[in-house]
């Protein structure tokens, strides 16, 4: 009788998750899109052992060979294997991708979090510097802070995150509105707790949905925003390779070699894609309005 009643009584501690699981695979979308990131960090982790060559060893007799068996996404104008060096630049674009969010990530949880939990002056100083933020299109901002600091693989991440940040920040503000007059915690308040408790402990815990889809729509926008400085000779700098680079080397060539220029461009077009898929597929399984 005992295990018929235990093995009616659902386990609850994995059901949550499980429910969430199964909300979110069921959805083709976010397969794709999971199958497309995946093949994306395989490419960066085991670049060493699928690049074909050296990413940077030119070949001349070479140059500018259609893609075949010995190079599948053919050769550029110094006879360096494309297929090679989207692989590294896989590494590149990841690196920059997560690194660039993470930073505007934290300063977006720190202001957002401090003015709609604070409200006041603190709520309208930190509006203000949202607005400022808001003011400026995202790569235009970036160009102006690279040309300040310099090319080089960290400065993007930073020029990426210090015009990034205002979108964290104002939906964590509109998040802490929302949570802060909620009975929960002003039994946390009425129970003694400080400040920094409650936002850690009671606020944050049940803001952090919005934020992690945010973060999978953002990671896109960043990598596009580095294709674009690279594009332009203000990314990453050679040897190192990046989509963006590539795609810039083969402008000369699209006529002759529209390989150089077809490949990477297909690559970041996946990639955003991929993100973008998963991005939705799990916005839609942490809505609740859609659980059933």
């Amino acid at each position: 009788m005992m295990e018929e009643v235990a093995q009616a009584v659902p386990d609850k501690s994995d059901s949550g998750f499980s429910e969430f699981k199964r909300r979110l695979f069921r959805n083709r979308a976010a397969i794709f899109g999971v199958i497309i990131l995946s093949l994306m960090f395989l490419c960066a982790v085991f670049a060493p052992w699928l690049a074909l060559s050296d990413y940077a060893r030119q070949d001349l007799p070479s140059m500018l060979q259609a893609p075949s068996w010995g190079h599948p996404f053919g050769t550029d104008e110094f006879g360096r294997d494309i297929f090679s060096r989207i692989v590294y630049g896989a590494r590149v674009s990841l690196v920059v991708g997560f690194l660039a969010v993470g930073i505007s990530l934290a300063i977006g949880l720190l202001l957002g979090s401090l003015a709609g939990y604070f409200g006041g002056f603190v709520d309208h100083g930190i509006c203000a510097l949202i607005d400022i933020a808001w003011a400026f299109p995202m790569t235009l901002l970036a160009i102006a802070i690279i040309a300040i600091l310099g090319p080089s693989l960290f400065n993007v991440c930073l020029a990426i995150a210090a015009s990034s940040w205002a979108a964290f920040a104002r939906i964590v503000r509109g998040q802490f509105l929302s949570l802060k007059s909620q009975e929960f915690v002003e039994a946390a308040r009425i129970l003694g707790f400080s400040d920094g408790r409650i936002i850690l402990r009671h606020i944050f815990p049940n803001a952090i949905a919005p934020v992690v889809v945010l973060t999978t729509l953002e990671v896109p926008k960043a990598i596009i925003v580095e294709a674009t400085l690279s594009f332009l000779g203000l990314g990453v700098q050679p040897p190192i390779p990046s989509w963006g680079s590539i795609m810039s080397s083969g402008r000369s060539f699209l006529f002759e070699a529209p390989w150089i220029t077809l490949f990477p461009g297909l690559m970041i077009v996946l990639v955003v894609m991929g993100f973008n898929l998963f991005g939705d597929a799990l916005r839609d399984s942490l809505d609740p309005r859609l659980r059933n």
